[in-house]
């Protein structure tokens, strides 16, 4: 598997050098409750809301054989913080072992917290949220 960020229309890309052991997609549904006289609570289905995804794990700052791409700690949070504050949506682009794309998505950082761990290495994580392209007809 391999998660991959890219910026400005590929522009500058990042892949994550160690992959994290799990990440779920949320995807609400805006969906509503309204209370009838005869009915008792009906439940209309609306539409549905943007995707959010956490992801949790390191960036390393010293070689580990398990890494999936040598990449320095430091240049991964400069990558993130960098497009967080041109205010640009990024892509993540996740592929299977076998290459196939699982997940290919505009997204905006909404948090990005990251410090030095006891091993040395810098812990984070990231926050995101599907990006929309407004279209004008």
């Amino acid at each position: 598997m391999d998660i991959v960020f890219s910026a400005n229309n590929m522009q500058e890309t990042l892949t994550l050098p160690i992959i994290p052991p799990d990440f779920q997609f949320s995807i609400p549904r805006k969906n509503e409750e309204f209370e009838t006289i005869g009915q008792g609570t009906l439940n209309l289905i609306g539409l549905r809301g943007l995707k959010t995804l956490s992801i949790s794990s390191f960036f390393p700052l010293k070689t580990y054989r398990f890494a999936k791409h040598k990449k320095d700690g430091w240049s991964c949070v400069r990558f993130f913080n960098k497009w967080a504050n041109k205010r640009l949506p990024i892509r993540i682009i996740v592929t299977d072992n076998k290459s196939n794309e699982i997940v290919n998505m505009a997204c905006t950082v909404e948090s990005f917290t990251y410090g030095l761990d006891r091993a040395g290495d810098i812990a984070y994580t990231l926050d995101l949220k599907e990006f929309v392209f407004v279209k004008v007809t």
